[in-house]
């Protein structure tokens, strides 16, 4: 299970990485040679395509360092058998959220597979799978976090770091 745990993390990590170095590298040249009257027109729609993939591909690579925004000033004050019930119960929230983002986003990708991008000809499903695709992958993490009781061992982990 770990295993295959971490080819996963490997694969969407390498592609994450170099989505994000493409976009970046894609919108620089794209302003680039905008600003001397030679814009490249399939731009925008690449970087669409590749940024609804590094969006959804980062949020799953921060639920797994547990490095997403979070207020937890008054949950740091609190026992830590009654904060890991507060992270079990916050989790627990997070699956009921993700489920229903990948139940319609699966949907939303169906019904866009006629649509396609102006420039580049091909469908737009390409950029919205990346939504239940990468909330899948959320949902994996946080079903492995339980599986390994993971729940807080990062979290006091990042602490030892400030």
């Amino acid at each position: 299970m770990n295993n295959i745990n971490e080819s996963i993390n490997k694969i969407e990590n390498t592609v994450g990485s170099l989505a994000l170095g493409i976009l970046v590298i894609l919108v620089f040249l794209a302003a680039a040679l905008r600003y001397l009257g030679n814009p490249i027109v399939w731009s925008v729609d690449l970087a669409q395509l590749l940024f609804v993939w590094v969006v959804f591909l980062g949020a799953d690579r921060a639920l797994q360092t547990n490095n997403h925004i979070g207020v937890d000033f008054f949950v740091n004050f609190l026992p830590r058998k009654i904060k890991k019930y507060i992270y079990i119960l916050h989790y627990l929230f997070i699956l009921l959220f993700l489920s229903g983002i990948i139940y319609y986003g699966f949907d939303l990708t169906i019904r866009n597979v006629s649509r396609n991008f102006n420039t580049l000809g091909i469908s737009y499903s390409y950029a919205t799978a990346g939504v239940p695709v990468g909330c899948l992958l959320m949902f994996r993490t946080i079903i492995y976090k339980f599986i390994t009781n993971d729940i807080l061992s990062s979290e006091t982990e990042q602490k030892d770091l400030i």
